[in-house]
């Protein structure tokens, strides 16, 4: 079992390659974006909603999920912003965000498809939708503005691995 006590609400639980098409062509990217090849591994983020719940943006639309049955037999990541009004308070604001902008909406393939290709010239990304990072930089912005110095737009699930996140767990959801 996976201690379940650890997920709390608003920390970000990080999903490493499982070896699809999208998660391979993710992995590229990430490595061509200049990330160690263990950050760049990881191809899904979610928010945690707490112990098994989380907000999951994927396609076709995002949606609250079990990890238990959504991600059983993957490897994850979970950690979580090292500020101490997160940890007492703010960590559950980042949770709401995300699950205010983000249930029940459709997940952005364009905004994705744009992020890994040549077609950015072509596919525009649609900024009422989210893709997995984005969505969670994005609550995380809504509570803590500027965090990672990005726009959630060019958020990659990489980018959660860096000296402002620390690990809480790691190991395979079971």
């Amino acid at each position: 079992m996976i201690p379940l006590e650890k997920f709390r609400m608003g920390y970000v639980i990080l999903y490493k390659n499982d070896n699809s098409f999208f998660g391979n062509a993710i992995v590229k990217k990430q490595l061509s974006a200049g990330f160690s090849f263990r950050d760049a591994q990881v191809t899904h983020t979610e928010i945690s909603g707490g112990e098994k719940h989380a907000i999951n943006i994927s396609p076709p639309i995002s949606k609250l999920i079990d990890i238990t049955l959504a991600h059983k037999g993957r490897y994850a990541y979970l950690l979580r912003y090292k500020n101490e009004e997160y940890e007492k308070a703010l960590r559950y604001k980042v949770a709401y965000f995300s699950a205010a902008l983000c249930s029940n909406k459709p997940y952005d393939i364009g905004g994705v498809l744009s992020f890994l290709s040549f077609l950015a010239k072509w596919v525009k990304q649609d900024n009422r939708l989210y893709f997995c990072s984005e969505g969670g930089l994005t609550a995380f912005q809504m509570v803590f503005a500027g965090l990672l110095g990005i726009e959630p737009g060019e958020c990659m699930p990489a980018h959660y691995f860096n000296e402002v996140f620390e690990l809480v767990w790691e190991g395979i959801i079971k």
